[in-house]
């Protein structure tokens, strides 16, 4: 038997859902992996890591510790180092018998596949293209959210919308990097009455009042999707406004289990890049786990 141990790490994290997805993943691959969730403070990765012993191999960050794990890694990938965030670190072993851990960015792969995947943009019968997107929030998914926007749909105009004046012009100057017409707006609901796409990555019931006064308000009419990253409790009061106006909504959900996808194979293979054994059945057992402890 070869056990390992992985985790996903974070404050708060009693909600994550990352253990069933990843525990229905390792069934399906025959694997003696263990993955759990543990509270992990900011500013408190390092010491969380070097606690661990031998067994451990992999780790997922969520927030408030993907900029840290940039911090931490020895090597990043693309997208790491591109948004200067980290969310998944896998240990590895040099020659000389040496440790360390690279840092990886799973989460704009994620998002890509949310959102390409989603019926309103997948279906064969329709036209649908994305000329236009509006963020909310500014952190580490934001980020990844531009960046996710620039392999989707680099002609795009983004819309970012971010009470943190600092880092939303941070957000700003990092998509106008990207190549992206990048503008700033104040007003949620009409610029939402205009936009293709609306990712919105703040936390969980940040959104609640503002959802509560669109759902009732008559002057909202969305023009487009939604994909809400925040999926506990779903749907989100913001999720519902959409709903109630027959538009789409992607749960973060989706995300969730496809970046989760490129971190096992990383941690199976070693690649972002190779498919899983049977990824397709990995998929399904993922969505599956989900189902059965939300019912």
């Amino acid at each position: 038997m070869n056990t390992r141990n992985y985790a996903v790490l974070g404050s708060p994290i009693a909600h994550s859902k990352s253990p069933i997805i990843h525990a229905a993943a390792y069934r399906v691959l025959g694997l003696d992996w263990q993955y759990g969730r543990h509270e992990v403070a900011k500013g408190a990765l390092k010491s969380f890591v070097d606690s661990l012993d031998e067994t451990w191999m992999g780790l997922s960050l969520t927030m408030p510790l993907k900029e840290e794990g940039l911090r931490f890694a020895a090597e990043v990938d693309y997208y790491a180092k591109l948004t200067g965030a980290v969310n998944t670190l896998a240990k590895v072993t040099s020659d000389a018998g040496q440790t360390s851990w690279l840092g990886y960015n799973t989460d704009v792969f994620g998002i890509i596949q949310a959102v390409s995947q989603a019926p309103v943009f997948a279906a064969k019968s329709t036209d649908v293209e994305i000329g236009s997107v509006m963020v909310l929030g500014s952190g580490a998914t934001a980020t990844s959210a531009v960046a996710a926007i620039k392999a989707l749909a680099p002609n795009a105009t983004v819309l970012l919308y971010a009470r943190n004046h600092k880092t939303r012009a941070q957000l700003h100057a990092f998509s106008e990097r990207l190549g992206l017409k990048t503008k700033v707006t104040s007003h949620l609901r009409r610029s939402a009455n205009r936009v293709d796409l609306v990712i919105s990555t703040l936390p969980a019931h940040s959104l609640d009042e503002i959802g509560a006064k669109l759902y009732d308000s008559r002057r909202f009419k969305p023009a487009g999707a939604l994909l809400d990253v925040a999926y506990q409790p779903w749907p989100s009061q913001i999720a519902k406004a959409w709903s109630r106006h027959d538009k789409s909504v992607i749960s973060g959900l989706e995300m969730l289990i496809w970046q989760a996808v490129v971190q096992l194979r990383i941690f199976v293979g070693g690649s972002t890049d190779e498919p899983l054994p049977n990824e397709v059945a990995v998929v399904e057992a993922m969505r599956h786990g989900i189902e059965v402890t939300s019912s």
